[in-house]
């Protein structure tokens, strides 16, 4: 079961922004948090922005797909353009226009759930959009999805202002996050780097014991040798004296 909350016709740039200002009003409606609305809303804004500079025109669709929970956020962005003749290079990674085609493209698969894709010359481009709802967030009925599209349809002022406003807080919190992130990043290396240090002392000391240990066996093998020499030479007197006196060479062994 699929509810249609709002339909945005993208026509010029003030329509990409109201694409993106309504993909981001709809997501929180919904129930995402701020990164997924921020999710939500670039992945919109830059397919509308591929459908307004390469294809001069179309319409974004948001629905509501399922009557119970998780439901999906459906975005189907759609055009009547040429058509993506690379698509194939496009998904795989390895085709960039001067302009940045491709990239949009690219980035919503990587934020969004599920991603499908129908173009042809002579149809124009279908892009689905698909993003599960939060497990916390409410089913929305018939009702709700209804009240939801009146409420998104009324018309706003300023939206080019606001929504460049809400894009640079946007871009303030994530250079905060990635400044964050930096001096994690930079406190794990400290702390790498202090480990590297300690076992390279502990690789040091161990070399150390080695040495030692190689020495004390050096020293246990010549003390060996030496043993068995000096055992070796009286016994061979002894042994050689032995024979002669067994053998009779002076006749006779007398008393002494």
């Amino acid at each position: 079961m699929t509810r249609r909350i709002l339909t945005v016709a993208v026509k010029t740039e003030l329509d990409v922004v109201a694409a993106r200002q309504r993909a981001r009003q709809v997501a929180a409606l919904c129930g995402f948090n701020k990164q997924d609305q921020v999710r939500i809303a670039t992945s919109v804004s830059e397919l509308a922005r591929n459908v307004y500079n390469y294809a001069g025109g179309g319409s974004v669709e948001f629905a509501i797909e399922g009557a119970t929970s998780p439901q999906i956020l459906r975005m189907r962005i759609v055009d009547q353009g040429p058509g993506i003749a690379q698509l194939e290079q496009i998904l795989a990674g390895a085709y960039r226009s001067p302009t940045g085609l491709g990239l949009g493209i690219l980035g919503a698969r990587r934020l969004m759930d599920r991603v499908d894709i129908q173009t042809g010359p002579e149809r124009g481009t279908e892009i689905t959009l698909h993003k599960l709802f939060p497990r916390e967030a409410a089913a929305l009925d018939a009702t709700m999805v209804g009240a939801l599209g009146a409420q998104l349809a009324a018309p706003q002022e300023n939206t080019t202002l606001l929504e460049v406003q809400r894009q640079n807080q946007e871009l303030l919190a994530t250079l905060a996050e990635l400044k964050t992130r930096q001096d994690e990043l930079l406190q794990l290396t400290r702390e790498l780097e202090d480990t590297n240090r300690g076992v390279v002392a502990l690789y040091a000391e161990l070399d150390e014991q080695a040495g030692h240990l190689r020495r004390a066996d050096q020293m246990k093998s010549r003390f060996l040798s030496n043993m068995s020499h000096e055992f070796r030479t009286p016994l061979s007197s002894i042994r050689a004296l032995a024979k002669l006196l067994l053998e009779r060479v002076d006749g006779e062994l007398s008393g002494e």
